[in-house]
């Protein structure tokens, strides 16, 4: 009996012990849990700190690569309220438009805490800062510092991590690196001043027509509020990659579009739209070459008049017969009454066709006096050697040419396209190895009138060969423009350039207007039946006038270079 009582006094003593352990390991587990539970809250508001200062990081940053890119384009924009490769934080800097995005983003670097800090720097190579990988663009084209980088240190309050450090804040970082890069450039029409109001304008009732190409079809630079005022039609129904259309993009505006506008079902109007650096500012201009020489052998008594000195030719007056050279007249059965035949070289008084067929042979043309198709006059390409680039690249200098009223360094009578001449089959757009043109264009399978076709190869062609390069190249440091009219249609396979750029080469880039960005180039005349300009146009201004219908199309693997801003990492 005594052992049963002794029994049960012990058992009664542990059952108490184990009811006391069960409250300590759920007062624990309890305790355990509250504490997840606030830690969880300060990290998840330490995450949410993380994002909302990565968006304004981004924010910042994207801003000021596109001051960079504005300023490069010769905007003046006076870099925003900073200075390019001066280092400075927003606490100090607070007018700036980096720290105005930062701001707008809630981080106004007021370097409490809690508050943030937001840093601006301008790395230079990938050991300081600059994007891993993105190579650096050409200081002649970008300026000394293409690159920008946002810090953001968030000092984040914590209510119960600051339990453990002491501290009533924790920094949480987010950075943005941007700037400029080169990248190849996919626009058939390229506006390149930056203040100009009416920088694609005109009169009349002109039409451009953009088929194929990249989903942009024109950039105009200007950041004027009239910036465009073309007052015909821009149809866009038929660009872009799919040929359903494409954008015009222009920075200063209108917000809605001007004369007749058609995007078609994937194109619209961006405004407003990041400008776009001149695509040929790297390539250079030519040297002044020899003067022409006679294509000897293959000229003769019976098939050729006055070509034996580069006199005549460079005067004009070497005539050859039909068919010769690839003379397209069939009424030139004797040599002086002939095609005018010129070959590549040093012009010193340009050239000049009136009344007449010129053909070109393949080479640089250095023309100190532009180029002028007066009355009656036709020019076709030359079937000649030449310089074996396969077509032509007119560098255009000095004085300017009158043609109907209309000036410049290349310019076109209004009457120019003779008539009784063979067509052109147009299949000799294509380059020696490289693709037909892409049958939506709807080109024809021949056409009257004018025809220049660019390089395919060397310095002013496509560095595969597959593609026409430049046509014609205007001096960079004349304002004089130029432009192309007449009464019929014309086919002109390569790319315009005309940009007044005193500076180029210098490594300093361009002036701002009115000291550069003067070339305009001009399309007027009456309308065509079958006008096409086969690759770019990349002017200063641009201008239309009458009625002139020309359709566009764009090499779809230009090998040319713009700068574009862009968020790197």
């Amino acid at each position: 009996m005594k052992t049963n009582c002794w029994n049960r006094k012990h058992r009664s003593h542990r059952a108490g012990e184990a009811g006391q352990a069960t409250l300590f390991i759920l007062l624990a587990l309890g305790m355990f849990l509250v504490g997840a539970l606030c830690f969880a809250f300060d990290l998840s508001n330490m995450w949410f700190h993380r994002q909302a200062a990565q968006t304004a990081a981004d924010a910042a940053c994207a801003a000021g690569a596109m001051d960079i890119l504005v300023d490069a384009q010769g905007g003046g924009t006076g870099n925003q309220g900073f200075i390019l490769g001066t280092n400075f934080s927003c606490t100090t800097v607070s007018t700036g438009s980096v720290c105005k995005y930062a701001a707008k983003n809630g981080y106004d670097s007021n370097n409490a805490a809690p508050g943030n800090l937001v840093s601006v720097s301008f790395p230079t190579t990938a050991a300081n800062g600059a994007p891993p990988g993105v190579p650096i663009p050409p200081a002649a084209l970008a300026g000394a510092f293409p690159f920008i980088r946002v810090d953001v240190v968030d000092h984040v309050q914590t209510f119960f991590l600051g339990l453990l450090s002491g501290s009533i804040s924790k920094d949480v970082r987010a950075f943005s690196t941007c700037g400029v890069a080169l990248v190849k450039s996919p626009i058939p029409i390229v506006i390149l001043n930056p203040k100009v109001s009416g920088a694609l304008g005109g009169n009349g009732t002109p039409t451009i027509r953009i088929l194929g190409g990249a989903a942009q079809s024109i950039e105009v630079n200007s950041d004027s509020s009239t910036a465009v005022s073309w007052p015909g039609k821009l149809d866009l129904s038929r660009g872009g990659p799919n040929f359903t259309g494409s954008d015009l993009g222009t920075y200063g505006g209108p917000s809605t579009p001007t004369g007749t506008f058609l995007p078609g079902t994937t194109g619209a109007w961006r405004y407003p739209s990041s400008p776009i650096s001149d695509p040929f500012a790297q390539v250079p201009a030519p040297a002044v070459p020899p003067i022409p020489l006679v294509p000897i052998p293959g000229l003769t008594a019976a098939n050729s008049s006055g070509c034996a000195t580069s006199a005549s030719i460079q005067a004009g007056t070497c005539k050859v017969t039909y068919l010769t050279h690839g003379c397209p007249d069939p009424s030139a059965i004797i040599p002086s009454n002939g095609c005018q035949l010129f070959t590549e070289g040093y012009y010193p008084s340009g050239i000049t066709v009136k009344n007449d067929v010129g053909i070109f042979d393949p080479g640089l043309y250095y023309l100190n006096g532009g180029l002028g198709l007066l009355a009656n006059s036709l020019v076709r390409p030359g079937t000649g050697t030449g310089s074996g680039s396969q077509g032509t690249i007119f560098y255009l200098t000095g004085s300017t040419q009158t043609c109907s009223g209309q000036t410049g360094l290349v310019c076109v009578g209004a009457n120019s396209g003779k008539a009784g001449i063979d067509p052109y089959t147009t299949s000799g757009v294509q380059c020696a190895g490289g693709p037909a043109p892409d049958s939506r264009l709807s080109l024809p399978a021949t056409l009257s009138g004018n025809v220049l076709l660019a390089p395919c190869t060397g310095t002013y062609g496509d560095p595969l060969g597959q593609y026409r390069g430049i046509l014609f190249f205007a001096d960079r440091s004349s304002a004089n423009g130029g432009g192309w009219g007449g009464g019929g249609g014309f086919l002109l396979a390569g790319s315009m350039y005309f940009h007044q750029c005193n500076a180029a080469g210098t490594g300093t880039g361009c002036g701002a207007p009115p000291t550069d960005y003067n070339q305009t180039f001009q399309l007027q005349g009456s309308s065509g039946s079958a006008s096409y300009v086969l690759g770019e146009i990349v002017a200063d201004q641009m201008g239309g006038g009458g009625t002139p219908d020309v359709n566009m199309a764009l090499n779809p693997n230009a090998a040319y270079n713009i700068l574009k801003a862009s968020i790197f990492q």
